[in-house]
């Protein structure tokens, strides 16, 4: 028994000295603080508060101080901290804007495998959903898109190029009013990534008749727009090397040399530009 009240009397005296459990309505008004400083851009304030209510007691409060938490590190570009926190989220919530998060995050981490998979249970996620989900599928294409593109996947990009144009052509009307009624996002934004995606085919003329083909199924959108979208991917593709001229031919040496006479050269190290494009 001695040895037993011993213990008690040796445990750690900061344990008694913890703050009380904060009130349900004081960790809201936490919540509210933590929206206010990210969007004021203090991060190590705003990873603060939400730390602490990653912790809270109540399911609701504790969710969205993770999503915080994760957000925190999506708008500092620390994408590779902060899929890992989103894809712990969505397992527990399933919802589609947390495995969209997932998405984003994971592909501009360079996780390109594990955002591909994000994108597939965010669009079953999407599909399963009783409520109206904030993202259309329209939205999520485009967004997912922008972050191939941003990591240089041109041709995954494609692929969702590909079906946002179908999804726009068979809209009856394509300005901005019928567009936000439908929660689709704007055309220029969708144009421009289109310009940005076709600038790196490596055919400028075929994608040229690509964008026309796109604008005459349109209606309702100006041949201005399809106009400024050529131009931004012409301004973008890649100049065309110069032909080379044609290697002269090799002269015959005046007489043949034993491997004495001749001096070999060392191998040159060849190195590529592998820097990534940035935008």
């Amino acid at each position: 028994m001695w040895d037993r009240i011993k213990k008690l009397w040796q445990k750690d005296p900061s344990a008694s000295q913890q703050a009380p459990l904060l009130s349900e309505e004081e960790q809201r008004q936490m919540l509210d603080q933590t929206n206010e400083a990210l969007r004021q851009g203090q991060y190590d304030s705003a990873q603060h508060l939400a730390l602490q209510l990653a912790g809270s007691h109540f399911d609701d409060i504790a969710i969205n101080g993770q999503r915080f938490l994760g957000l925190v590190h999506f708008h500092q570009q620390q994408y590779a901290q902060a899929w890992p926190i989103f894809e712990s989220l969505a397992l527990r919530t399933h919802s589609v804007s947390d495995w969209f998060n997932v998405v984003t995050s994971a592909t501009l981490a360079g996780a390109i495998a594990q955002g591909t998979s994000a994108f597939e249970k965010a669009i079953k996620a999407h599909e399963e959903s009783l409520d109206t989900p904030g993202l259309s599928v329209a939205s999520m294409h485009l967004y997912y898109a922008c972050a191939l593109r941003d990591q240089n996947a041109f041709a995954q990009a494609f692929e969702h190029v590909q079906i946002l144009r179908a999804l726009y052509e068979k809209l009856p009307q394509t300005d901005a009013r019928l567009l936000d009624l439908r929660n689709f996002p704007r055309l220029d934004a969708v144009l421009d990534l289109m310009a940005d995606v076709l600038a790196q085919s490596g055919d400028i003329p075929e994608a040229q008749e690509w964008l026309l083909a796109f604008g005459s199924n349109l209606k309702g959108t100006p041949p201005a727009d399809i106009d400024r979208a050529i131009e931004r991917m012409l301004s973008q593709a890649p100049a065309t090397p110069p032909e080379s001229a044609e290697e002269p031919e090799p002269s015959v040496p005046a007489a043949l040399t034993t491997p004495r006479d001749r001096k070999i050269p060392l191998p040159v190290e060849l190195r590529e530009d592998k820097d990534p494009r940035l935008d």
